[in-house]
């Protein structure tokens, strides 16, 4: 207690920068969260901290490469926000998870539309990452990016989330481009029972979650219901209220076969505005998303299985408003029918074989239906297909008994972005137990969406200069070229695993919208898309993660990055896309007696504000939750608090989607 107790004087000398000091308290606070000793006995920590309970292999990652792997032996840089670190975070809000994961950043278009961008953050769309959940893809096909808020899905229905850090197209496909999230919901056997929880706070924080699982013979099935209801910013034209439900059936037809089927449903009423644009007034507008999803997984040994997957996603955005007086058009108010409605069907099946001892390969292939209606985006009001077929394959081959090599392709085909193949490779050598060194090397593509490929956006009036954005010819996919340098090590006597990376990704062909003269005579300009942008990006990244036992943790990450290249559509170079710089912190003390405490740091230095050129300066965030669970023979009950950007850290922008601070309170009972 000595070094906490020098390091928080030092902190509080004014001699030292404020900024110092915010930078370096939330770490000085981790450290003294771990310091203090558990309420438990002295037994029952030297049982848990036995040598036996650390010496246990990294944990299996099933994203990477579609084989199970160890984070060791894995192709690509791959972070795992496990069950504890959900709960510990106390977010409330999916995407905000992921300030979790080294590199990635997350800000907000308004109340219930987050942004979400891996190194950079070019708009509110995260048009450059592929999404899944239980390795269905929530993709967007219409206008792209993810309507987080729209998924049915629950925070405490999720039980880990694995995020590759790094383009990945040989697995998933186009959208694999700078990274891949796949969230995995939790089985349904593990919830049996029910379960009861309210949040409620600031900014009219209301939620509401019911969870029900049980089982009939062989079935273990979860109903999931969830009302959600908050105020968005607070000077914003953006209150949400969303209600959803969700079931999982997982079915055991015999030791070979198990049948895994979930389905969803998800519907919003939402408030928007426009704070750029003055014919746009605050108006409200309803959201409906469903989908439904089962998979077959035929067993035939301990190293090989098939599978075979089929889902429909559909989204519907009904958002029609009239605008406000348009003075040069003798005061009228314009008619806007911005609805869009975007079904995906995909269907696909999956082989993993082990045909030699020191061999292990997945194939398999797949094809995707897209449809779109957004009749004033497309001035159609005929559906526009995109259609596509994929195949691919990975395998992990043992060179040496120290020494992996990892490859995978994929063949792609879509009417949208043509034929692609996206390569990879990386050598994984064991240099020592428990040290691995990693060389890797990749492509991968990113095809457009709908609006980007086909778009003709009018203001609804037969005169001229009302074409917004019109088709200017083919975009081509986007492509990316990837090398890194990575380590994983593991150190079981100080309970502690590093992860450490040097990464340089070129980015060519990106698809931007630049203005030009409308091609068919009129005096106006309006914007195409085109392929007009390039950039690079060089940095590390380094996460390390403490693990003591007794269910206390540190986890940090840190990363560095240089970006260089033009944008077009900003008239400015992408330099300040994202931060240089990005700092998280994660500490969770267990007190033992049911209390708990968690506090998270979230730090990015200055970088473009979303949708501007301005400048923001760097960003810190400090959340604190302290929880108690009273344990009872026929139920636990979980009291907790939570207090978001604690030291109210803020500024003002263009946005004006700045979080305060925030306190809400949550009461979960979960019935035996």
């Amino acid at each position: 207690m000595g070094i906490l107790s020098l390091f928080f004087r030092v902190l509080q000398r004014r001699a030292l920068a404020p900024g110092l000091r915010q930078l370096f308290a939330p770490l000085g606070f981790a450290l003294l969260l771990l310091a203090f000793p558990p309420l438990a006995s002295a037994e029952t920590e030297d049982e848990l901290l036995s040598e036996e309970a650390f010496l246990g292999d990294l944990p299996v990652v099933l994203s990477a490469s579609r084989l199970p792997q160890s984070l060791a032996n894995a192709p690509i840089a791959t972070t795992i926000i496990d069950r504890e670190m959900i709960v510990a975070s106390g977010f409330t809000e999916i995407p905000d998870l992921l300030r979790l994961a080294p590199g990635f950043i997350v800000n907000y278009d308004n109340g219930y539309r987050q942004a979400v961008g891996y190194h950079m953050l070019v708009d509110r769309y995260s048009r450059q990452m592929q999404m899944l959940v239980d390795g269905r893809s929530v993709y967007e096909p219409a206008l792209g990016g993810v309507a987080w808020a729209d998924l049915p899905l629950t925070i405490d229905d999720i039980e880990r989330i694995e995020v590759i850090r790094g383009p990945n197209a040989s697995s998933y496909g186009a959208n694999s481009f700078t990274s891949i999230v796949n969230i995995i919901t939790r089985n349904a056997v593990l919830d049996r029972g029910l379960m009861l929880k309210t949040n409620l706070g600031s900014d009219g924080l209301s939620e509401g979650f019911l969870r029900y699982g049980g089982n009939y013979g062989n079935l273990d099935y979860r109903v999931s219901t969830a009302y959600r209801e908050n105020n968005g910013f607070e000077d914003r034209h953006d209150d949400m209220q969303v209600k959803l439900i969700s079931v999982r059936g997982d079915y055991q037809l015999d030791l070979d076969n198990t049948f895994m089927v979930q389905l969803g449903h998800n519907s919003g009423s939402k408030d928007a505005d426009n704070v750029f644009d003055d014919l746009v007034p605050d108006y409200n507008k309803n959201t409906y998303s469903q989908f439904q999803q089962v998979k077959w997984t035929h067993t035939l040994s301990a190293d090989q299985e098939f599978s075979f997957q089929f889902y429909h996603n559909q989204n519907k955005n009904i958002n029609d408003f009239y605008s406000t007086p348009v003075p040069a058009l003798g005061g009228i108010q314009l008619y806007m029918d911005e609805r869009v409605t975007s079904d995906r069907w995909d269907a696909e099946f999956q082989n993993i074989l082990k045909p030699l001892q020191s061999l292990r390969l997945v194939w398999g292939l797949g094809a995707r239906k897209d449809e779109v209606n957004a009749p004033m985006f497309l001035n159609t009001t005929n559906g526009v297909d995109n259609d596509s077929w994929r195949v691919f394959s990975n395998l992990e081959y043992y060179l040496t008994g120290k020494t992996l090599l990892n490859i995978g392709v994929m063949y792609e085909d879509s009417d949208t972005g043509g034929a692609n193949t996206s390569p990879r490779a990386s050598i994984n050598h064991h240099f020592r137990k428990n040290h691995t060194l990693r060389l890797a090397a990749s492509r991968a593509y990113r095809d457009p969406f709908v609006f980007e490929e086909s778009p003709d956006y009018r203001f609804p009036l037969a005169i001229p200069n009302n074409v917004l954005l019109f088709d200017a010819g083919n975009v081509d996919s986007e492509r990316i070229t990837s090398y890194e340098i990575g380590y994983v090590g593991n150190f079981p006597k100080i309970h502690t695993s590093l992860d450490a990376r040097y990464f340089y990704d070129e980015l060519d062909d990106l698809i931007a919208y630049d203005k030009t003269a409308y091609p068919l005579g009129l005096d106006g300009t309006a914007q195409f898309f085109g392929n007009l942008n390039n950039a690079r990006i060089k940095g590390i990244e380094v996460s390390a993660q403490y693990r003591p036992g007794n269910g206390n943790r540190l986890n940090i990450s840190y990363t560095h990055q240089d970006i260089n290249g033009e944008d077009v559509t900003r008239r400015g170079g992408y330099e300040d896309t994202g931060p240089s710089d990005m700092l998280n912190i994660l500490a969770v003390r267990d007190f033992g007696g049911g209390y708990t405490a968690s506090i998270g740091y979230y730090y990015l230095s200055k970088m473009k504000e979303l949708a501007t050129n301005d400048i923001r300066s760097g960003q810190n965030r400090t959340d604190i939750r302290v929880a108690r669970t009273v344990a009872a023979a026929r139920q636990d009950i979980t009291f907790a608090c939570v207090v978001q950007n604690l030291f109210d850290d803020s500024e003002d922008t263009r946005l004006e989607n700045n979080i305060n601070r925030r306190i809400y309170g949550s009461i979960t009972v979960s019935f035996k």
